[in-house]
């Protein structure tokens, strides 16, 4: 039996590529695969997702460069939004702004799915509450949301995945060799945007801890963003030339994973993130920002407090000084990023998605 179609629009609006988003495209492509979808993607004009879509042979609606209640997003969407959509997907919060406004103006009889990728409450519930389903990266994300006012029973946990393609095999060197870590030193790296979003002051300020003890250890944060001028300035006031580098940002990072012993993801809220996943794909523990319960350990996270340097020294300390704890700790990370495959958050996507489409009616 033939399958109805199922149109989906997917609207991104983030201005920077980052781990997290590169989600979408994983979506892209494991929908793609799915006969009866049909998809379309709105994003900024020029961008790496846009250009991706394409390559798949997924139409794109240009976005202009700035996102949110742009009067010209608007515009651009609402010409586009006559076509009735089963489904409009609004991946990150400037999205589902957009998307909320769109659908009112419009009288849209379209079904709003939207992603919470972020555990911290909402700063407005108003527009998941408009949502009629919101997908949280995780039951701390989840808890938020209903904090917020958004009914449990409209959210659905998705767990990011993990490509693993271009992950194995993995390619040692390219990251040493741009931190200038010598094969003998105890690497610890992260690997993400040097933004407000990240407390990667606080790794620092851990690192000087670290270091004290463990002097052959050796600090690398891979990435660029606005924040580099004030993380340089740190580094050099706390004296750490030569233990903590900013090498920049280094293309395919992900197939020299295996060159660290430690990953870090200094947040300023638990995130469980791709590049996360991706290092618990190569076995390598996980110290990060997050609450600590047993859940996460399970997993082989380290987890620790939002801005506090002492503990972020003291767990990445731990891994340092025993290496039977990391080898079981990575053993653990392993097993989880193997059981959250792209596969899997890409069939739990589609399942909201036809969920939501039978209750707004049938398709046609």
């Amino acid at each position: 039996m033939t399958r109805q179609p199922l149109r989906v629009l997917h609207v991104e609006t983030g201005h920077e590529w980052r781990l997290t988003r590169n989600q979408v495209t994983l979506l892209l492509q494991g929908l793609a695969g799915v006969p009866y979808v049909e998809q379309t993607v709105a994003t900024l004009a020029r961008s790496r997702l846009a250009t991706g879509a394409k390559e798949l042979g997924i139409p794109v609606i240009s976005l202009p460069s700035s996102s949110g209640t742009d009067p010209r997003a608007l515009r651009m969407l609402a010409r586009h939004a006559r076509r009735h959509w089963h489904i409009v997907h609004a991946h990150d919060t400037h999205a589902l702004r957009l998307t909320a406004y769109l659908m009112a103006l419009e009288g849209s009889q379209s079904r709003i799915v939207a992603t919470r990728r972020t555990v911290s409450s909402p700063r407005s519930g108003w527009k998941w509450r408009r949502a009629h389903r919101v997908l949280a990266v995780s039951d701390s994300a989840r808890d938020s949301l209903v904090e917020s006012g958004v009914e449990r029973s409209r959210i659905a946990v998705v767990p990011e995945g993990v490509d693993a393609e271009g992950l194995e095999p993995q390619e040692p060197g390219r990251l040493r060799q741009a931190a200038g870590a010598r094969t003998s030193a105890f690497f610890v790296a992260s690997l993400a945007a040097l933004g407000t979003d990240r407390d990667h002051a606080t790794l620092i300020q851990a690192a000087s801890l670290v270091v004290k003890r463990h002097p052959s250890v050796r600090f690398a944060i891979f990435g660029e963003g606005p924040e580099r001028a004030r993380l340089e300035n740190l580094i050099d006031a706390l004296g750490l030339e030569g233990w903590v580098c900013l090498p920049g940002y280094v293309r395919d990072a992900r197939t020299s994973l295996c060159d660290l012993d430690v990953f870090v993801m200094p947040s300023l809220r638990e995130e469980l993130s791709t590049g996360c996943l991706e290092a618990m794909w190569t076995g390598l523990p996980v110290v990060m920002t997050a609450t600590g319960d047993g859940r996460l350990r399970g997993a082989g996270i380290e987890p620790v407090a939002s801005r506090d340097p002492a503990g972020m020294a003291a767990a990445i300390g731990r891994l340092v000084e025993d290496p039977d704890s990391r080898r079981r700790a990575g053993r653990r990370a392993r097993r989880y990023a193997l059981a959250h495959r792209a596969e899997r958050m890409v069939h739990a996507t589609l399942e909201a998605y036809e969920t939501v489409a039978r209750r707004g009616g049938r398709r046609s």
